[in-house]
């Protein structure tokens, strides 16, 4: 059984690690994928486009990280294909519903 301190540590950097998964989803993934998808015809408007709608869900991805790390505990019972699975959905929906609250309310 993990100490306090270190089930602390792990929960906070686990956390920044959600934060920083969905930010660089945000920057780089996204607009990959639209630019792929053919929903943009030049790839700089792809990324300016995203970039600019992850630069103002950036308050609302720390706002949505901070709870992920309060799952840590329950992420460590689970093997390593399984923590995989869960950060990568974890960081998957931080970035949606962050960019969707950030296109909703900040236009």
């Amino acid at each position: 059984m993990p100490s306090t301190t270190r089930m602390v540590t792990g929960a906070i950097v686990y956390g920044l690690l959600v934060f920083l998964g969905a930010a660089g989803l945000g920057f780089l993934a996204v607009p990959a994928i639209a630019y792929a998808a053919g929903l943009f015809t030049i790839d700089t408007e792809a990324r300016a486009t995203f970039s600019f709608i992850t630069l103002e869900a950036l308050p609302f991805l720390w706002g949505l990280s901070v709870p992920a790390a309060f799952s840590y505990e329950w992420i460590m019972r689970l093997s390593i294909a399984g923590r995989a699975a869960a950060y990568l959905g974890t960081a998957m929906v931080t970035w949606v519903a962050g960019a969707a609250i950030a296109v909703f309310i900040l236009g």
